[in-house]
């Protein structure tokens, strides 16, 4: 007889047992171990866990007698000395060589936002707690520093004790899947020796929408636009000032023992003008002036003080902040911010904002140099001391190969044109352009090499729109062909770095170094894990654009098949409803499921950006429904009445 104690039938592994056909009996931990007769088993989960588990004396006599214990996190047990309870961290789950069948030594499970005790004991552990770096395996090894976390009694072989939760691994998220349940293989043998062949399955809290290879119709994608509409309304729309609105950065990566994530609270101008295009195509898509209302007040937003320098004796005169009341100004963020002011005027037929951003672009051009770079960020004042000025930086002599940081700024500089005829816009984008693709592939990159080929493209199929030539076709090209060596046959857009020196956040090189800054969600080239932050979600768009740009380069048919990938993986969830419609971080198209290294300090695998990712997918999947390309939606000189007033005001006339 297998008795279950400290819990309620909601359990996880109580639902495991029974939805596999397991029988158990529920009981007080009292009357199990009063119940249990040798060979029969008791496990005493930690039904409050994170909190410690109070364990009866009686267990001990229960174990002389040969009752089988599973005993989930306890606060104190006698025989074992646990020092006090301490989070994970960036610490990982790791196997132990020939200790779970099927489980190869230096496996790395994830438990997410664990809790666990170090034992000073000495015992022989199944699975530790460890700061180790590798994606699926640890691949320096384990560090001298580790926390047995599965561990049989040093005195009571028939006594196993889990020192952290584990009955929570469906709520909590436990991945991978497959490896997990190995370990949960290994417990219900341990408790119930007879079917020590059966497999366990269980449905995961979190999970993609379709499986691989299924079919996805023009009304999918619609479909999937709206459950990301609906999202981002739900969960990450707030008030602002009683008239505005803002949005939400998006959720954090780590995954609490309830499932549940931080939402990242702090508005960002970028994520701000980018949500804004999602609202403005629902607008012209379903006719919903609702949507139309929420687009034209996250607009206002933007141009609030606080969000935008009003003052006109600043060097960054025009700039959208990074975050409200915060000096510091990216030149890719400005530009994306950019694009959602002006869909939403030109979409809406709002002229309002024509002058705030017409300055927000010729404001920025200003600062590009002689090679038609742009510093990546500017602090006011920092920046701007020493002798620095904004002639200062027009004249700097230097190039920064970085599509990450210059692409969008030159994108932005070429709908500049477009919406101007001015052409002083395209002087820094053909310099540019013409040494990011001299120097191509061998680019700066930031988390990955695989985002700098989705960032670059965009604006090489744009300079295509803008003049259409052999060599602009070219570049386009030569880009669309590392598409395909980096698309998977489904549909994903494989993770890859570069060359190390060239990378400003590459995979940690030490297990010291694991979760210390910012990182790639691989380990090596090779990982099967595809980026919807920095990757993917770029990477739909610019194909898209290509398409429209070169509609003789296969630029269309990479696009429907990534476009099928990431309608296929849109997050579904009963537990955590507040993720129908989203879309995370890291996903492994091996496993199926959303997982990648957590060697990201700040962005991992798990968390949810409201404007990089799902934003620029939802833009796309609307652009699809409407028939038109991003390019197509802004209306030639729609800003060039106001351009000779501006340049006056920067002195530029």
């Amino acid at each position: 007889m297998l008795f279950i104690t400290g819990c309620g039938a909601d359990n996880d592994f109580v639902k495991l047992l029974s939805d596999n056909g397991i029988g158990f009996k529920l009981a007080s931990t009292a009357s199990a171990l009063t119940e249990a007769s040798f060979g029969d088993a008791v496990a005493i989960l930690a039904g409050a866990y994170p909190c410690g588990n109070i364990i009866p004396e009686s267990w001990r006599n229960a174990a002389q007698s040969g009752i089988k214990l599973l005993i989930e996190y306890p606060d104190k047990l006698s025989g074992v000395d646990f020092e006090e309870a301490e989070p994970f961290g960036f610490r990982r789950t790791v196997a132990m060589a020939d200790a779970i069948p099927g489980l190869s030594g230096d496996t790395i499970l994830v438990q997410h936002t664990a809790c666990c005790r170090k034992v000073k004991s000495q015992v022989v552990p199944l699975l530790v707690a460890a700061k180790v770096a590798g994606y699926r395996k640890a691949v320096f090894g384990l560090p001298d520093d580790y926390t047995p976390l599965l561990f049989h009694h040093p005195d009571y072989k028939n006594v196993l004790i889990i020192n952290s939760g584990f009955s929570n691994f469906r709520r909590g998220r436990f991945t991978p899947q497959p490896d997990w349940l190995k370990v949960l293989e290994y417990i219900t043998v341990f408790l119930v020796p007879e079917g020590a062949d059966r497999r366990l399955a269980y449905t995961m809290a979190v999970r993609p929408a379709f499986p691989d290879g299924v079919p996805v119709t023009p009304a999918l994608e619609l479909e999937a636009f709206r459950k990301c509409y609906n999202f981002l309304t739900h969960y990450m729309l707030g008030s602002y000032h009683n008239t505005g609105l803002l949005v939400a950065e998006g959720y954090c990566s780590e995954i609490y023992p309830d499932g549940s994530q931080l939402r990242r609270q702090l508005t960002r101008t970028d994520c701000t003008g980018e949500v804004a295009m999602v609202y403005v195509l629902k607008y012209l898509l379903d006719g919903d002036p609702l949507a139309a209302d929420r687009a034209t007040r996250l607009v206002d937003n933007l141009f609030m003080p606080g969000n935008c320098c009003m003052d006109e004796s600043s060097p960054m005169y025009g700039q959208f902040t990074f975050f409200e009341n915060t000096p510091a100004y990216y030149c890719s963020g400005n530009a994306r911010s950019c694009m959602g002011a002006l869909l939403t005027a030109c979409g809406i037929g709002e002229h309002k904002w024509d002058k705030g951003i017409l300055r927000n672009l010729i404001g920025g051009w200003r600062l590009n140099n002689r090679n038609g770079f742009r510093q990546p960020r500017f602090d006011d004042p920092e920046s701007f001391t020493g002798g620095r000025d904004i002639n200062y930086y027009r004249n700097e002599d230097f190039e920064h190969l970085s599509p990450h940081y210059q692409a969008s700024m030159l994108a932005g500089l070429l709908l500049g044109w477009k919406l101007t005829g001015w052409n002083n816009f395209l002087i820094p984008v053909k310099k540019a352009m013409n040494r990011l693709l001299d120097s191509y592939p061998r680019l700066k990159w930031t988390n990955g090499q695989s985002q700098e080929v989705a960032r670059l493209l965009m604006t090489a199929a744009w300079l295509v729109r803008v003049e259409d030539t052999d060599e602009h076709r070219r570049m386009v090209e030569r880009i669309l062909s590392d598409v395909r060596r980096l698309m998977h046959p489904c549909g994903a857009i494989r993770e890859e770095m570069g060359d190390l020196e060239m990378g400003d956040f590459p995979s940690p090189q030490s297990n010291e170094s694991y979760g210390t800054t910012e990182a790639a969600l691989i380990q090596s080239n090779g990982d099967p894990a595809c980026d919807l932050l920095y990757t993917a979600n770029f990477m739909l768009i610019s194909l898209h654009e290509a398409a429209a740009a070169c509609p003789d380069s296969g630029a269309a048919e990479l696009e429907d098949k990534l476009c099928r990938f990431i309608c296929r993986i849109q997050a579904v969830s009963e537990d955590q409803p507040y993720l129908n419609g989203a879309w995370l971080r890291g996903f492994d198209w091996e496993l199926w499921d959303y997982y990648g290294s957590a060697a990201d300090s700040g962005w991992g695998a798990w968390s949810v950006e409201s404007g990089w990712t799902c934003s620029w997918i939802s833009v796309t999947l609307a652009l699809r429904g409407l028939n038109k390309s991003l390019w197509d939606c802004y209306p030639g000189g729609w800003l060039k009445p106001h351009l000779n007033a501006i340049l006056h005001e920067f002195a530029m006339g």
